[in-house]
């Protein structure tokens, strides 16, 4: 009887041995602490796994050790999984549908029966490897092979700001036509503070490949301003599997007022580089691209009481621009910070202060605009979510002619009253109201002088709606409008004329080449 008893007994080690999973994080931004079995059963010919998975927190941030360290960032790979149904208790992090690929290039999202609530997912798995991550990854490794093809033209440069702590190249990219013009709009856009953050550096990546195609409209958005876009700040992090720090604990994004002792090289690579662009005249916009834990995309919109009134202004332009007619982003998805110095966004103001729009911009992981039950985040949506992105910073500098032809309103305009209060918001420093019913303003863009050659075709005519200052914004206020169509025979000189009513508010229009 004890012979048998001590048989079954090592029959049933290994049967636990041989149901077991292998785990490993040992590739470019893999990441876990453990994986702690739970329990194994076979029901019905179905072998079920049980696993307390935790994923790894950051080190501790010695510039803030009062900041938690994060422990987002899960990426993964399972062996010994084919036909066995696995359950991960997912601890430290969150499962709110992440992802999984066979092949780790092709990933699907697990389904809401596969991931039931934050904390688990259950499934069974079709082969024998499998990889989890929190979102689809986005690698160092594929950064430098999109800047192959970025680069292959006559308007990108490529550089560095200089290496990592551990010695990795802060590549930049420049972007612009080279046509010997002076006085360009300059913009600066890093993204990958975060490096959980992934959703967000697909996003920049779809900007990335607009502004430097090979297109119409690239050549237009390219001929009067010079993009500088550090696509990652923080490549320890990506490379080392990081969720929030870079590979010494520190978090970047709030590293910008620390003691020099206890601030980044990263950091300090990019308040030179920006030092140097300010000392050559400046920058007109900064964009600092994230991704959050909030179900909707959103601008950091800072409050007029901690920046200026027009500053504020014109973030909430920028910001409805972003909005107009964007499946993926609502009026009432905008959220309000302080200007804070431990910020890039602080470090600008202090530096340059209304000069700079500087802002941060995310994307969620899961769903947009709160609903749960509409498009959930994918590669596809955020790319056509960078489209808009696109669009609105070119239509606030008022580039992208004749594909997009921003025309503000002139300074003489009879039966209309010229207001600059701060109780709307509108391009530039002005808009108009008029006085009495009938009321006409003429409307000229002549492509000649700017340099621009302007398409026979039909333009779409909108008029941008100036509306009340409020954090959500009236409908049909603070958004482009259309009021027509025209159609452009030939020639370099487009014209239009607006009729109002009496009290109607009048600023820029667009002309949208159809």
């Amino acid at each position: 009887m004890k012979r048998f008893f001590t048989i079954a007994v090592m029959v049933l080690l290994a049967t636990a041995a041989q149901a077991q999973i292998e785990f490993s994080a040992d590739f470019e931004s893999g990441s876990m602490e453990k994986a702690v079995l739970v329990s194994q059963e076979t029901k019905n010919g179905m072998e079920t796994i049980t696993y307390d998975f935790y994923s790894r927190f950051d080190p501790v941030n010695p510039a803030r050790p009062s900041l938690a360290p994060s422990a987002r960032w899960y990426y993964f790979k399972m062996t010994g999984t084919k036909d066995k149904e696995v359950i991960l208790n997912i601890k430290n992090s969150d499962a709110r549908r992440p992802y999984y690929s066979y092949d780790n290039k092709n990933w699907t999202r697990f389904s809401a029966q596969e991931s039931p609530d934050e904390k688990t997912i259950i499934k069974k798995y079709d082969q024998d490897e499998v990889y989890i991550a929190y979102y689809i990854p986005y690698t160092y490794t594929r950064l430098l092979n999109k800047i192959i093809g970025w680069v292959n033209n006559d308007w990108t440069d490529l550089s560095s700001i200089g290496k990592s702590e551990h010695g990795r190249n802060m590549p930049l990219l420049t972007i612009t036509n080279r046509n010997g013009k002076t006085n360009k709009k300059v913009v600066y856009i890093h993204g990958r503070v975060h490096t959980s953050e992934t959703p967000g550096t697909w996003h920049l990546e779809r900007m990335i490949d607009v502004l430097t195609s090979d297109t119409p409209y690239g050549h237009a958005l390219r001929e009067n301003v010079i993009y500088y876009i550090l696509p990652f700040t923080n490549p320890d992090g990506v490379v080392e599997g990081m969720s929030r720090s870079n590979s010494n604990g520190v978090n970047m994004e709030v590293n910008w007022d620390d003691p020099e002792e206890v601030t980044t090289q990263e950091v300090k690579n990019m308040r030179a580089f920006l030092q140097s662009l300010l000392a050559k005249g400046g920058v007109d916009v900064f964009l600092n691209m994230h991704s959050q834990s909030m179900h909707q995309a959103t601008y950091w919109v800072h409050t007029a009481e901690t920046s200026s009134d027009y500053f504020y202004k014109n973030l909430m332009l920028l910001a409805n621009l972003t909005i107009n007619d964007n499946p993926y982003f609502s009026k009432k998805d905008l959220c309000f910070s302080k200007m804070g110095s431990r910020y890039c966004e602080g470090w600008f103001w202090n530096n340059a202060g209304e000069k700079t729009l500087a802002v941060t911009f995310e994307t969620p992981y899961t769903y947009y605009s709160q609903n749960k039950d509409g498009e959930w985040v994918s590669i596809e949506n955020l790319q056509k979510f960078a489209d808009y992105n696109v669009y609105a910073l070119g239509d606030y500098l008022g580039e992208g002619a004749p594909y997009r032809i921003n025309i503000a309103e002139p300074e003489q305009a009879t039966g209309f009253q010229k207001m600059t209060d701060n109780s709307k918001f509108y391009f530039g420093k002005s808009y108009l109201k008029a006085g009495k019913d009938g009321a006409k303003v003429k409307y000229t863009y002549n492509g000649t002088k700017e340099g621009v050659d302007l398409p026979s075709g039909t333009y779409e005519v909108y008029k941008w709606a100036v509306g009340e200052n409020k954090t959500i914004s009236n409908p049909d206020e603070n958004e482009w409008i259309k009021i027509g169509e025209i159609k452009h025979n030939g020639g370099n000189k487009i014209k239009f004329t607006l009729t109002a009513k009496e009290g109607e508010l009048v600023d820029n229009i667009l002309l949208k080449l159809k």
